[in-house]
């Protein structure tokens, strides 16, 4: 089990627009699920993993975006009523680390932003890629994707690949 990241960010570093939107809404022509290796990534995960405030907008929904995944919350907090059995949360990013290692599922995790939930995985030392989706559009407001002043870490590229709109994705190991 690897934990990855596929997420989109602006080129100067935002992965949020100022509004708070994913910056991958800022594509024209992006599909959810469908667009900017969408399909081929989570063709590859057994799981999610998300903090408390992306997971919260699926509660509910018409549409449960995790249908055939594993799904686990970083959260110090009660999951809704609403929340499927099959949820798992804690508090405690370590905790949940192990949770995931001994749950029954193949393939790797999807760490779905953001900022915090990242940076606790990142902390852990459990990241093992960083896909980035660099969307072409300068934000300059946002949620960064890493926070102020947060630990320099070395990567090392291991793949890159381009899109129609002119995004590049780029994928990172420690």
């Amino acid at each position: 089990m690897k934990i990855r990241t596929h997420i989109s960010v602006s080129l100067d570093g935002y992965i949020t627009t100022p509004e708070g939107l994913p910056t991958i809404l800022t594509a024209p022509d992006f599909e959810s699920g469908i667009s900017h290796g969408a399909p081929e990534f989570i063709a590859t995960c057994g799981a999610v993993l998300m903090g408390r405030s992306t997971f919260l907008p699926a509660v509910g929904s018409s549409h449960w975006p995790w249908p055939n995944l594993k799904v686990f919350v970083l959260t110090s907090q009660p999951l809704p009523e609403g929340t499927p059995d099959h949820v798992v949360s804690s508090g405690d990013p370590a905790a949940l680390l192990e949770l995931m290692r001994n749950a029954d599922f193949e393939g790797d995790v999807h760490l779905v932003g953001g900022q915090q939930t990242i940076q606790a995985f990142r902390e852990l030392g459990a990241v093992d890629e960083f896909g980035l989706v660099v969307m072409p559009v300068l934000l300059g407001d946002g949620l960064r994707l890493t926070p102020e002043k947060s630990a320099a870490k070395p990567l090392q590229l291991i793949s890159t690949r381009t899109f129609p709109d002119g995004s590049v994705e780029h994928t990172y190991t420690p």
